[in-house]
C-alpha cells in the first residue's frame, strides 16, 4: 500500500475515534437533559372535581387550580368526580359520584374541552419515553456527518505526503 494511502486510513480512522468520542458526548448530554421528564415508570395521575364546582363556574368564579399538566408515554389521567353534575375532560364523560381514566399513550401537547376549568380548556403535554434507539440515532446522525467532515477537513488542512497540491506548495517556496 502507498504511503498516501496509508496516512489517508490513518486519518480516516483517527477522524472516526474523534467523531465517535464526541458524538457519544453530545447524545450523552442532551440524554440526560431529557431523562428526568420521560425515565420514570408509568404514573397515575388522579384530577379530583370536588362537590360543588360547576356552580362556581356558573358564578364565573375559577375552576380547579390545576398545576402543570406534563406526563410521559404511558401514563394514565384518572378524573374523580365529587361534584352534583356530570364533567368533560376531553373524550371523557364523568358521571357524578364515578371515575374515568384515559391512558396517554401518543407524545403531543393536547387541548381538550373541561368542563370544570373557567377556560372550558385544559393542555396536556405528553412527552415520548426515552428509548435507546434514540441514543444510538442521536449517535450515528451527529457522528457519521462529523465524521466525513473532519476528514475531508484534514486532507485540505495538511495535504496527504506525495499528491500534487504538496508538490506545488514545495515549489513555490
Amino acid at each position: 500500500m502507498s504511503p498516501a494511502v496509508q496516512a489517508a486510513l490513518r486519518r480516516l480512522w483517527w477522524s472516526l475515534l474523534i467523531s465517535s468520542v464526541f458524538a457519544f458526548a453530545v447524545s450523552e448530554v442532551s440524554y440526560q437533559l431529557v431523562k428526568d421528564q420521560s425515565e420514570r415508570p408509568p404514573q397515575v395521575v388522579e384530577i379530583l372535581i370536588p362537590a360543588g364546582t360547576a356552580q362556581r363556574i356558573a358564578n364565573g368564579e375559577n375552576g380547579l387550580a390545576l398545576p402543570e399538566m406534563k406526563f410521559v408515554e404511558g401514563d394514565t389521567l384518572v378524573v374523580r368526580n365529587l361534584d352534583d353534575v356530570s364533567h368533560q375532560l376531553g373524550p371523557l364523560w364523568v358521571l357524578p359520584g364515578s371515575s374515568s381514566r384515559m391512558t396517554l399513550d401518543r407524545p403531543s401537547q393536547y387541548t381538550m374541552e373541561c368542563s370544570f376549568q373557567q377556560t372550558r380548556s385544559l393542555g396536556i403535554d405528553v412527552l415520548a419515553r426515552a428509548k435507546a434507539s434514540d441514543r444510538v440515532f442521536g449517535i450515528i446522525s451527529i457522528g457519521f456527518p462529523t465524521w466525513i467532515l473532519l476528514w475531508l477537513y484534514t486532507l485540505v488542512v495538511k495535504p496527504l505526503p506525495g499528491s500534487e497540491n504538496e508538490h506545488a506548495v514545495s515549489e513555490a517556496g
